[in-house]
């Protein structure tokens, strides 16, 4: 194998050198086509290598070269547009429960300062009961810190935070109820 030759071969015995040699010459230009869908070079960058993690994880088999590339773009372009249209459903349910909460927003002064407090401390009751590893991911997340900075910073791989975070989000979707929910997430970066 020269410096940028890679046999359909090794992709399909997921040789670490090929996969390595892979990701160099195709991140790039997948990140930027991912920026092109959505306009967000962070979501992009978690798109590619979520597609990454698949196919070594999966232990995908490619009939050739001109296959696989095929199959990285589409798998790029589907991921893209599935992640904007989540985007719309989540904004547009987060419009839906503002609208149907609005008079709850409509308090007096004095009840609204009590309001805020009280669910500010009944979110942080519950971010406090997330286990230890999990809770740290999203107070870092809550900091506005990125993936890689969280990896990074407590010397875990960038997977071990996003599945941290999603287990978090999860955790408090079921204790918080929609409506608290809904305002955790107006909270979060």
């Amino acid at each position: 194998m020269t410096n940028n030759e890679i046999s359909i071969e090794q992709i399909n015995k997921l040789d670490a050198a090929a996969f390595r040699l892979l990701y160099k010459n195709y991140y790039k230009a997948l990140v930027c086509y991912a920026i092109t869908i959505v306009g967000d070079s962070e979501s992009a960058e978690d798109i590619v290598q979520e597609l990454f993690s698949t196919i070594w994880e999966k232990k995908m088999l490619f009939r050739s070269l001109a296959s696989f590339r095929a199959y990285l773009y589409n798998s790029v372009r589907n991921a893209s547009l599935d992640y904007l249209k989540h985007k719309d459903v989540e904004g547009s349910y987060l419009q839906k429960m503002l609208d149907s909460h609005s008079t709850t927003f409509r308090m007096e002064e004095e009840e609204e300062g009590f309001f805020s407090e009280e669910v500010y401390r009944q979110l942080l009751q519950t971010i406090d009961a997330l286990p230890d590893r999990c809770r740290e991911v999203f107070l870092m997340y809550m900091e506005g810190k990125k993936n890689e900075e969280i990896a990074t910073a407590l010397h875990v791989s960038l997977e071990t935070v996003k599945t941290q975070k999603k287990r978090a989000m999860s955790f408090l979707r079921k204790k918080l109820g929609s409506y608290h929910f809904l305002l955790l997430q107006m909270l979060l970066p």
